[in-house]
């Protein structure tokens, strides 16, 4: 809302660009500087809310922690992390690209099997200068079929590839029935990284109700090795403990079901999203 408003503005200044007025020149120039710093920090931060809702924490109150994954699920670390997982009787919630998803559908069974919960990651994990165009929403939906033959449900929490946002994004999203969510503390484990620096990056960052970002996977494009993740993970999470920390899924920690229903859609999208659970539609 706040970049609408500010977009609009924008436009009408410009209009009265040619009046030559200094004042009116001096207030186009500096909201035109104001305007490209909430478009930045709206593309690159996953926590701001200039293109719209992101939840990147739930309630500060309390020692919650909500662990997540993107970019699986791949062999065989994604198998190595429900091991850690189970040892440890934490769930946490995968969200996954739909073409690994559709490579490993033993991986993503067991991953509903065992108690954790799936977001869409998209289907083949575009990168930025793919998501301005309507694309996105065929690639979401994919996501969503292979998610939905794997669980019996479609998922509602929904992250952007790379972190990259845009008002366009959010307005597919919002249109499906879905919700953008982000993180409190990342790892950059998607490069090359040693467990060490993946340690500390997560126990020095992590607050009450945030939600923690680590990769159990690749998009292809990018480095596939995650031993250094899941060797981490092991120390992460006896130490959170230790701290006295709970860990929760992204729906537990931020009070949302993960699952649309019919009724959430736009009239125009309702049709894609058919074969929601229909236990949901009194939601």
């Amino acid at each position: 809302m706040l970049f609408r408003a500010a977009s609009v503005v924008l436009l009408f200044l410009c209009l009265n660009f040619f009046w030559d007025i200094k004042t009116v020149n001096y207030a186009l120039g500096a909201l035109l500087m104001v305007w490209i710093i909430l478009s930045i920090r709206g593309m690159t931060s996953m926590r701001s809310r200039v293109f719209g809702k992101v939840y990147w924490r739930g309630s500060p109150k309390g020692k919650s922690v909500a662990l997540t994954f993107d970019d699986g699920p791949t062999a065989p670390y994604t198998a190595q992390i429900l091991d850690v997982l189970a040892m440890h009787n934490v769930n946490a919630t995968f969200f996954v690209i739909g073409e690994n998803l559709k490579d490993n559908p033993a991986l993503a069974r067991r991953i509903h099997a065992e108690g954790h919960e799936m977001g869409n990651h998209t289907m083949s994990h575009p990168w930025m200068f793919r998501m301005l165009f309507s694309s996105i929403r065929e690639d979401i939906l994919l996501c969503q079929d292979e998610i939905e033959k794997n669980t019996g449900y479609r998922p509602r929490f929904f992250r952007q590839p790379v972190g990259i946002n845009n008002p366009s994004v959010m307005k597919v999203i919002d249109g499906l029935g879905m919700v953008m969510i982000g993180w409190q503390a990342r790892a950059y484990d998607a490069v090359p990284t040693e467990k060490g620096k993946i340690i500390n990056r997560i126990l020095s960052r992590i607050r009450p109700g945030g939600i923690i970002l680590l990769h159990d996977g690749c998009d292809g494009k990018t480095n596939s090795d995650r031993n250094a993740t899941v060797d981490a993970l092991k120390e992460i999470i006896p130490a959170l403990k230790k701290r006295g920390y709970e860990f929760k899924t992204v729906s537990e920690l931020i009070g949302i079901k993960n699952q649309v229903c019919h009724s959430e859609a736009t009239p125009k999208d309702q049709h894609l999203n058919k074969s929601a659970d229909s236990s949901l539609r009194s939601e």
